[in-house]
């Protein structure tokens, strides 16, 4: 297993003492992760990209599969400025998960919606233990608008995530602006509680059932076996 870290330097903004920063948060991250879950060869890509980065933070990630991760960064955004080291940190461990779990089925996320709730659900508790903190995305959608989002989402958890009425990206993201039907970070917030009851359930880490089949957890809810919401 190798991890190399692919900084682009062209735009002359990861350089120097940036550079040296940022290459020590993603060794450091690494090699925690790597104490926790098996990876195969893995390159890692990291570019300043304002425009591409979650809002919030200032950085975002995409895991392609068990090989390939993207991360995006604003190096001006003030999130990022005050809390370099967590929101790198977080980003990257949630994508390493990702990978890891990809390694083992093939693809971290099943054609299912509920396979997509359990991925996210999953990478977002192992962000938990790595950097000891919940992202925001796991718990944006709350009280009473995550019950009822996670009733309707309920409903189609075996719905192909690419056939999902409206699209996938609501059932997910849902609107910034809240909307009532898809308040912000709906599936996050629901996928997030649903692996949290179902570990607790089974006394496992996100870690530990890095491989585990989505429809397990999600049969789980189904049966009532746990009750997330």
């Amino acid at each position: 297993m190798a991890i190399k870290f692919h900084i682009l330097e062209s735009s002359g903004i990861l350089t120097g003492g940036l550079y040296e920063k940022l290459d020590g948060v993603l060794s450091k991250t690494a090699n925690m992760c790597s104490q926790k879950l098996e990876f195969g060869d893995l390159d890692i890509v990291v570019m300043n990209v304002p425009w591409n980065v979650i809002p919030r933070i200032g950085v975002n990630g995409f895991a392609y599969d068990a090989h390939h991760i993207l991360l995006t960064l604003d190096s001006e955004h003030e999130n990022l400025k005050t809390n370099f080291e967590n929101a790198i940190s977080a980003v990257l461990a949630h994508e390493l998960h990702h990978s890891a779990r990809a390694l083992i089925l093939g693809s971290s996320h099943s054609l299912k919606y509920g396979g997509a709730l359990v991925a996210e659900g999953l990478a977002s508790c192992f962000e938990e233990e790595i950097v000891g903190k919940t992202p925001f995305y796991a718990t944006e959608c709350n009280g009473v608008a995550l019950n009822k989002f996670a009733k309707k989402a309920k409903l189609q958890v075996n719905e192909n995530r690419g056939k999902l009425p409206g699209g996938r990206e609501q059932w997910m993201f849902g609107n910034y602006q809240n909307h009532e039907e898809f308040p912000y970070q709906c599936g996050y917030s629901t996928g997030y509680q649903l692996v949290k009851a179902w570990l607790h359930h089974n006394n496992e880490t996100a870690s530990s059932a890095v491989g585990v089949d989505a429809d397990e957890v999600v049969n789980s809810w189904l049966n009532d076996e746990i009750k997330p919401f």
